[in-house]
């Protein structure tokens, strides 16, 4: 699993995830990936376009994520899930929880940047 962290505007950061977030690779970026997200405290978009599988483990880390986020009063979206991925957050309501877009771009609206 790889992690690249950009930012995007002054108040959002941008993290480009790669390869499988399934246990052994929410394991592998999860300090990382609070780290990047949550100790900043500001706005994030999770691009997903080169996740190719979700598991437990991986929706674990981007809840918890993106629940501490909104304590600090930002807000984490979601963008470029493939179908299979995207199959996996309808099954489990993630979007109920984290908003989720089809594009950097909405996913940039809906945090109003």
């Amino acid at each position: 699993m790889d992690i690249v962290v950009a930012e995007v505007g002054g108040n959002v950061s941008c993290v480009r995830l790669n390869g499988r977030l399934d246990a052994p690779g929410a394991d592998q970026i999860g300090t990382r990936f609070t780290a990047s997200v949550v100790d900043p405290g500001r706005n994030a978009v999770i691009d997903l376009t080169g996740v190719s599988f979700v598991a437990s483990m991986g929706l674990r880390l981007l809840i918890s994520s993106a629940r501490a986020l909104q304590l600090k009063g930002a807000k984490m979206v979601l963008f470029g899930a493939p179908n299979l991925v995207q199959d996996v957050f309808e099954q489990a309501a993630l979007d109920q929880i984290i908003p989720i877009a089809s594009t950097e771009q909405q996913a940039l609206a809906q945090l109003g940047a």
